[in-house]
């Protein structure tokens, strides 16, 4: 007991430090938003589904208001509680599970699945990986396409880049932001799924939120090479500041 205790502490001192970090970034950061209006946007298909890569997502949890209902997907593993401590300290509500994956092993994927139902019909905003663990990367799964169908609520591809990072060699390409970037926020136009889709439609709709998770991930970096390039021809950095 004792010795879950000690575990317990470590990992919420962890999952603080991490959130600190977020907040570290941001505040230093210059900051992008594409579109420009990008958060009244999101407040208008509110709650929706918001989707994003596997190792994409570290600068997302500052991105919603405070007035905001927000639930996020995170899985079981040791990995999944940090985050999860992270994401509290933005006020942000968990929902553990995660599908089965390659390996077809229960991870509490089904149980998820109806408490995001339940979220979204409670009206808040539910935060999902769009990638199966342990599968492709950057390839989208069933699960976001079937919830939106379900649902009745659009996907919103969202993806966040900086200038300054560190890639880790993971099989998700885990990307850790680092502070005194361009931070660049994309999103892409809502995606709906129908009620009635067949699943010939549902597969359309699967490569749709894969192609545009790619393009607003590419999108985002694009920006923030931009910023550098322009940092370089001009030989210094200009001031942080940001863009509403």
């Amino acid at each position: 007991m004792k010795r879950e205790t000690t575990k317990s502490l470590s990992t919420a001192i962890k999952g603080s430090l991490i959130a600190g970090f977020i907040r570290l970034v941001k505040r230093t950061s210059r900051v992008v938003y594409e579109p420009g209006d990008l958060k009244t946007q999101l407040r208008t298909h509110r709650p929706f589904i918001l989707a994003m890569w596997h190792g994409q997502f570290m600068m997302l949890a500052g991105l919603n208001a405070p007035e905001d209902k927000v639930s996020a997907i995170v899985s079981r593993h040791a990995d999944g509680e940090l985050v999860a401590r992270a994401l509290r300290d933005f006020g942000i509500a968990l929902i553990r599970g995660a599908g089965a994956g390659k390996r077809k092993k229960d991870r509490g994927g089904a149980q998820a699945f109806r408490r995001a139902l339940r979220a979204l019909k409670g009206g808040s905003i539910v935060a999902m990986t769009a990638d199966v663990p342990l599968g492709e990367a950057r390839a989208a799964g069933n699960g976001i396409v079937t919830l939106a169908q379900l649902s009745g609520r659009p996907i919103i591809p969202v993806a966040a880049a900086t200038s300054r990072f560190i890639a880790l060699k993971t099989w998700s390409k885990m990307t850790i932001n680092l502070p005194f970037s361009t931070l660049a926020f994309v999103a892409g136009p809502a995606l709906f799924v129908p009620a009635n889709a067949t699943e010939q439609m549902l597969e359309q709709a699967r490569r749709e939120v894969e192609q545009a998770l790619n393009a607003v991930t590419s999108r985002a970096y694009e920006i923030t090479r931009e910023s550098r390039s322009r940092a370089v021809r001009t030989g210094r950095r200009s001031p942080p500041q940001r863009y509403q």
